[in-house]
């Protein structure tokens, strides 16, 4: 990084997003200005990006939603989806059902764990598919977690990285 600084970049940025870059410039020891912080900031973002250039998605559905989602992945060429039965609450907290008249307090909801683990290009074309094939703008749709991936190694090849998610 020790570039000749001769261009220059306009940025437009709102107050609070300055009072990020500087609360984050203030805490560390080697950074005198808003500019060389936001410098940094912009490299980090792309080494980050260099070194996990695959995403792991996992999302928490309802589970007659899965077939939908599962459609909506394989229409985009995913090419491996894991599925996995779980359990558990958000705002739901749970639902009240009724057996031979009596009423029950179930506090954790069946639900589908999908995990599919994707380039980076990927990430926002497989968000909306599974939010719009999982969704119904009800409490209890789900949640979407995306992170990162340092590795893949396709064990019956030894493949790794981009060419084991073919």
């Amino acid at each position: 990084m020790n570039d000749k600084l001769d261009q220059r970049i306009q940025l437009v940025a709102s107050a609070s997003f300055g009072k990020i870059v500087d609360d984050w410039r203030r805490r560390q020891s080697d950074l005198p200005s808003r500019s060389e912080a936001i410098r940094r900031l912009v490299h980090l973002g792309l080494q980050h990006d260099e070194d996990h250039p695959m995403r792991m998605i996992t999302a928490i559905i309802r589970p007659h939603r899965y077939e939908a989602v599962r459609e909506a992945l394989m229409t985009l060429g995913v090419s491996g989806v894991t599925a996995t039965q779980v359990q558990g609450f958000g705002r739901q907290r749970g639902q009240t059902e009724f057996y031979r008249g009596a009423e029950y307090k179930v506090a954790e909801i069946p639900k589908i764990r999908v995990d599919v683990a994707v380039a980076s290009s990927m990430v926002e074309s497989v968000v909306d598919a599974i939010q719009k094939a999982a969704g119904s703008g009800k409490i209890g749709d789900g949640k979407i977690f995306v992170s990162g991936l340092t590795e893949v190694v396709r064990i019956r090849t030894g493949e790794r990285d981009q060419t084991a998610l073919d």
